[in-house]
């Protein structure tokens, strides 16, 4: 019961990422940038559900090690769950990375209002 837990919120972290890719190209084709925005957020929000995963599926093993019908001498994580890490650390810091990419400049004045400030573009 966990395993299937931990599989449907690895299946809502790849839905955050495609919509995160999806408005991405659509920031980058049709030049709007209010996009990247939501994009950060999705990618994060997928990145934290990767990390929700890894640990149910961690905890569901240590549950089944733990178990008084199992007898185990010794366990190890396999490559997948080094790269469920790796891509959890890549999603969240690409996400809050895009934010702040997509956030407008600060004022370079302290009299300067950010509305005051040149559009980038």
């Amino acid at each position: 019961e966990y395993s299937i837990s931990a599989a449907a919120i690895a299946i809502f972290s790849v839905g955050f990422a495609i919509i995160g890719t999806i408005c991405v190209l659509l920031s980058f084709r049709k030049k709007r940038d209010y996009l990247l925005k939501p994009a950060s957020m999705f990618y994060t929000f997928a990145g934290l559900c990767i990390i929700i995963s890894v640990e149910v599926m961690r905890q569901s093993v240590k549950r089944m090690i733990d178990s008084e019908e199992t007898a185990w001498i010794k366990y190890s994580y396999s490559w997948s769950f080094a790269c469920a890490c790796a891509s959890f650390v890549l999603l969240f810091v690409c996400g809050i990375a895009l934010l702040l990419i997509a956030l407008p400049r600060f004022p370079q004045n302290p009299w300067e209002t950010c509305m005051d400030a040149e559009p980038e573009h």
